[in-house]
């Protein structure tokens, strides 16, 4: 296979400020990567499809990362903010935010937490709630933040710039969640835009994943494709505080549960038996806390069969996040061996779960 990776590409995308809700900055980036038919739905997901008379085929990629809004701003100038998607309190204290305003105007600030001067020894086993934080944007009142043009709605983001660490391969950046997969989108489309595949691809960059999949269900409506795979992240554990069978730098990871989706057995079958004979590194994951668009996409119409491959991830929904580049070649490598091999009759024997892995 031939791939044509930029990994400047992600790099654009994951220092780019998108919470959801908030996504048009990503969309803008979509259509300046992707020379393909676009349209977008009620809610801002974007699609972008490449022709074909065979299966239909949807991917989908969301756009947004986790992040705040600006909830009050008291006399002193500090902002109290609205957590948008899951964070844990305990990764915020002292961090750099962006704030930007509705003119799109980037101020930073620190979210501010106690001196460990004056914190009783019982008090420092404890976690601040969100909101009790507060955003310390260095002026001093209420008016100065005014002149700065925020307000109450704007939004806020973790700041984080992408690097690479000290092994060939490990990088470390902000909103990997969901930002690798929508990379990884880009390069699947500019390397099928060149090829006579046969089957409909879609790539659906969708909204408001975290707040609840929302971007997932308008999608599924509009195109209603035959089959849909949702990319997308997921936990690690190969470190000291989170262990399970998930490692960075052993493959894409396919979805067999979660909370929201059971995958089709044919379909996983299907799946693992290309990794195999094309000696594509993988792992299976079984979650029940979290889901991923497949959750609201094999609910849609009638039913859609979906799963979900994943990206390694170590410290998702913090200010960084740590991959690694041969678990996302892997999942293109896989995406693209899909769409290539599917044909009506293997799509036939998937849904009567007609696969088995001596195939």
């Amino acid at each position: 296979m031939n791939f044509d990776i930029r990994w400047e590409v992600l790099k654009e995308l994951t220092e780019t400020y998108a919470i959801s809700g908030f996504e048009e900055d990503i969309v803008n980036i979509l259509k300046k990567h992707i020379n393909l038919p676009f349209s977008q739905d009620g809610l801002g997901s974007c699609l972008f499809t490449k022709e074909g008379d065979r299966i239909s085929i949807m991917i989908a990629t969301h756009m947004d990362e986790v992040g705040f809004v600006v909830k009050e701003i008291d006399e002193q100038g500090y902002l109290y903010f609205q957590n948008v998607g899951n964070m844990w309190s305990h990764v915020l204290l002292n961090q750099k935010v962006a704030v930007i305003n509705e003119k799109k105007n980037i101020y930073y600030g620190v979210i501010g937490g106690p001196a460990v001067h004056s914190i009783k020894e019982k008090e420092r086993e404890k976690v601040l709630p969100i909101d009790k934080l507060y955003i310390d944007m260095g002026v001093s009142s209420k008016k100065r933040i005014e002149k700065l043009g925020i307000k109450v709605g704007d939004m806020i983001c973790p700041y984080g710039e992408m690097i690479e660490l000290n092994e060939e391969g490990y990088l470390a950046g902000k909103a990997f969640d969901n930002r690798v997969s929508v990379a990884t989108g880009i390069w699947l489309m500019n390397m099928l835009k060149k090829e006579n595949i046969g089957n409909k691809i879609t790539l659906a960059a969708t909204v408001q994943e975290e707040v609840g999949l929302r971007g997932a269900r308008t999608t599924a409506h509009k195109v209603f494709p035959d089959l849909a795979i949702a990319v997308d992240t997921t936990l690690a554990g190969d470190t000291p505080l989170n262990k399970n069978n998930i490692k960075l730098g052993k493959g894409v990871a396919i979805n067999v549960i979660d909370s929201m989706t059971i995958m089709n057995r044919g379909l996983l079958i299907y799946i693992e038996n290309l990794c195999r004979k094309n000696d594509i590194p993988y792992q299976l994951s079984c979650f029940t806390d979290g889901g991923t668009d497949a959750g609201n996409i094999h609910k849609s119409g009638t039913g859609i069969p979906a799963t979900t491959l994943s990206i390694p991830m170590r410290y998702m929904h913090t200010h960084l996040g740590v991959v690694h580049k041969d678990d996302i070649i892997a999942t293109l490598k896989l995406l693209k061996l899909i769409v290539e091999d599917l044909t009506p009759e293997k799509y036939g024997r998937i849904l009567k779960e007609n696969y088995n892995y001596s195939e």
